[in-house]
């Protein structure tokens, strides 16, 4: 029988210290060396046990950090860094794939769109914001409106309203309807309605200038005074009375134009402010009527004569276009009164920045044939000039013969004559008319002015310019009158004057003139489309439309024959 060893059980050998405490100093054997590493007791520790590397795993640009730190530590060996083994399970492959290069473009791009998507965002916002705000405010406005309203009812405003004259801002103090130049008759039939509105988009390009039509040149121009141009605010002078005559003759009463069609110079026949009228016909606000004569092939735009000064035509309206144009009844500064004063304006202006005493420089023919040798010259020059205007709807040719008038002279650059077309704005009320205090503006803001004028002023300005490119004129002459004191229409002062070219201030006041030959040859094609007669071309009062009516025989001939004989009886 076997016997079996039983495992044997041994102490471990300890070495006792019999002479005191503590390990025995050779209690290590040398098969089992101990790692050692120099340690300097002025070195400063940072970890007690360092896993990751010291020397290779702290950032850049904190090495005087970890010197400071960590002193030689830092750096101080590897004996206690632990070290692969090399077997299987530490092998890795290497990605040897290019990595893929980012594109900065893209990523620009990128940070644009998402900084433009919260641009739009806060721009939405603040959209609905002000919106929300601007609702308020209207709201709020419109209830203080009510109740200045109603405070206004309770003071007896309605009793009052017969007294004011013109009208304020509310709906029970409103200015009455504008009225028709001329009263339609029942007899009158309507042939035709032009939108003013579609007048913008017509045409008419390539139209070369105007031609002087032979000698038909006549009248004498005095040389502009250059010691107007020294007047200002504070240097204003007194706006003068100056006598003269003033000759208003129509197209068919022209002799000259009778001459001329009579030769057959032109088939369409007309003054400078009748054409001009036509061609500006989408900025006027105000009634005007132009009477049309179709005799024979020839078309003759005309005026009536009427018991007035000025025929609705020549008016020189005054705040025509401005946010409140004055009302034609009232007080003194009624519509009617306002073209008046202006009318007297500019023909004392244009009179007095002239050198009347001095020989001035005279046309071929030294009078017009409808000017009286008793009555005395009207300071204004008169020029017959033609356009072709292309062929018609008759396929014959347009040819335009147009009466033009200068007012003066001047030297320019190299002593040579120029022509002037001298007009004048007149300010009359600046706290009623919606402008600027001319006294306080006119001298330090003279463009700010002009653009008030031009704004409050469009069709009559507009008129000025075309005035002076059609007579070929090559200055024009503006002045400033103001009233000495707002509630006398009686006395005046030159505050300022200024030059401009025609050409430039058409472009400077949006003026086309391929625009307005379209808009002129639309008017002549309408009316050479009807029979030989008399029609009347009228702009509708309350609406941008112009009516064509066709007249009966002797229409406005009582009128007419009154006229003739009033003017008779002031000779007389």
């Amino acid at each position: 029988m076997a016997t079996t060893e039983l495992p044997k059980f041994e102490f471990l050998s300890l070495a006792d210290n019999t002479s005191g405490w503590g390990p025995l100093t050779t209690s290590c054997s040398a098969e089992e060396p101990v790692p050692f590493q120099q340690f300097n007791k002025a070195d400063r520790i940072g970890r007690v046990a360092d896993w990751i590397g010291v020397d290779r795993f702290y950032r850049r640009g904190n090495e005087r950090y970890n010197e400071r730190v960590y002193g030689s530590a830092a750096n101080a060996g590897s004996q206690f860094d632990y070290i692969h083994g090399m077997d299987e399970h530490n092998f890795q492959l290497v990605d040897t794939s290019r990595p893929m290069a980012r594109n900065p473009q893209r990523n620009f791009r990128v940070r644009q769109m998402h900084l433009r998507k919260m641009m739009q965002k806060e721009v939405e916002k603040r959209e609905m914001v002000n919106q929300s705000t601007n609702l308020r405010m209207k709201r709020s406005i419109a209830k203080e409106q009510q109740r200045a309203f109603k405070m206004w009812q309770r003071r007896g405003g309605n009793a009052r309203q017969g007294q004011r004259g013109q009208g304020g801002r509310f709906g029970g103090d409103r200015p009455k309807e504008r009225l028709p130049s001329v009263q339609v008759r029942p007899e009158w039939n309507v042939l035709e309605e032009m939108n003013l509105s579609a007048f913008s988009k017509l045409a008419l390009p390539n139209i070369p200038g105007g031609e002087d039509i032979g000698d038909h040149q006549y009248g004498s121009l005095q040389y502009y005074d250059k010691t107007i141009d020294r007047v200002s605010v504070k240097n204003s002078i007194p706006l003068q009375k100056c006598a003269g005559v003033f000759y208003n003759v129509t197209t068919t009463d022209d002799p000259v134009i009778q001459e001329l069609a009579q030769s057959g110079v032109g088939n369409v026949f007309g003054t400078d402010i009748i054409l001009a009228t036509l061609m500006t016909a989408p900025r006027s606000v105000y009634s005007w009527d132009i009477v049309a004569y179709r005799v024979g092939d020839k078309l003759f735009f005309d005026k009536r004569n009427t018991r007035e000064i000025l025929n609705p035509v020549e008016a020189l309206t005054v705040s025509e276009t401005s946010a409140e144009p004055p009302s034609f009844d009232g007080g003194m500064n009624n519509a009617k009164d306002l073209a008046t004063e202006a009318f007297y304006i500019n023909q004392n202006f244009r009179r007095q920045v002239v050198k009347r005493n001095e020989p001035g420089f005279t046309f071929k023919n030294p009078r017009a044939p409808f000017e009286d040798d008793e009555t005395g010259e009207s300071g204004t020059a008169y020029k017959y000039r033609k356009w072709s205007l292309g062929n018609g709807v008759d396929g014959k040719p347009v040819e335009l013969v147009c009466r033009t008038e200068l007012d003066g002279v001047i030297y320019g650059l190299g002593n040579e004559t120029q022509t002037l077309t001298i007009k004048a704005f007149n300010e009359w009320d600046s706290t009623q008319s919606g402008g600027v205090d001319w006294r306080t503006k006119l001298d330090v803001q003279k463009g700010a002015v002009m653009a008030t004028e031009i704004k409050n002023n469009s069709a009559k300005v507009a008129k000025w310019t075309l005035q002076a490119l059609l007579a070929g004129s090559d200055t024009m002459k503006l002045g400033y009158v103001s009233r000495n004191i707002s509630r006398n229409a009686q006395n005046h002062s030159i505050l300022n004057t200024q030059y401009v070219k025609p050409s430039e201030f058409a472009s400077n006041i949006a003026l086309n003139m391929d625009n307005c030959w379209g808009i002129l040859r639309c008017v002549i094609d309408s009316c050479m489309k009807q029979k030989p007669g008399k029609y009347l071309l009228m702009k509708d009062p309350q609406s941008p439309v112009i009516r064509l009516y066709s007249l009966p025989e002797g229409t406005f001939e009582s009128e007419r024959e009154s006229s003739e004989e009033e003017n008779s009886d002031d000779d007389q």
